[in-house]
């Protein structure tokens, strides 16, 4: 088997699922309940992120008594009140590209700024879980994204060399961390949420065209 890379390490929220925009508008709607703005601050910021690195910045930016600890407490309680249906969300060329990998014998992972339930959720209605050699929450460290920490992880649990993975990313902070981390970054394009994916070695229109451009490669090669 010839082949550039040796692994494939997926972002899941807005590379496998849809879910970023019912994100932002969920966490829009809890902080309003707390008389909480975030309308000054760049949507950007939010997408691939997950909350502890938000609370400091929404702190900051509006004039109140409430602290992190309790508002992330509430919030918590808030999302199980307020669920994603993520049934028609799963980007319906996902199964279709894991198979794609896992015929040609990739290592491929996982590497998500979400929880682990929530993780389990998506690739469990998805049917999506059985593709993956190793599923890696950002929660499992200080810090998630744009830390490089989650993807040099995820590389790890592959047995594969971070240079020798390809990260398939969409947020600025997703792609910043496997940047840091040196694998080849390819980025779903961004025509929502104002993101900055210069860091990405290559825009892809679609989630499939993963699967074009690697064949592509490999004719030319």
């Amino acid at each position: 088997m010839t082949q550039e890379y040796k692994g494939i390490i997926f972002d899941m929220d807005g590379v496998l699922v849809d879910s970023e925009a019912f994100y932002y508008q969920r966490r829009k709607a809890f902080l309003k309940e707390y008389d909480l703005s975030i309308e000054q601050i760049p949507v950007s910021l939010f997408i691939g992120a997950d909350m502890r690195s938000l609370w400091e910045i929404i702190l900051e930016s509006n004039d109140t008594a409430y602290d992190e600890a309790y508002l992330s407490e509430r919030y918590h309680q808030y999302k199980a009140e307020h669920p994603i249906d993520y049934r028609g969300l799963i980007d319906p060329d996902a199964k279709r590209v894991l198979q794609f990998f896992k015929r040609k014998g990739y290592k491929i992972g996982l590497a998500s700024s979400s929880t682990m339930n929530v993780i389990q959720e998506v690739l469990k209605v998805g049917q999506l879980t059985s593709y993956f050699d190793a599923i890696i929450s950002g929660t499992q460290f200080k810090k998630s994204k744009p830390s490089p920490e989650i993807y040099e992880y995820t590389a790890q649990e592959l047995g594969v060399d971070p240079k020798d993975c390809l990260a398939i990313e969409d947020s600025e902070k997703g792609i910043r961390s496997a940047y840091d981390a040196g694998t080849t970054v390819w980025a779903l394009k961004d025509t929502r949420f104002g993101m900055d994916q210069q860091l990405a070695d290559l825009k892809l229109n679609t989630l499939s065209d993963v699967c074009k451009k690697l064949q592509k490669r490999a004719k030319i090669g």
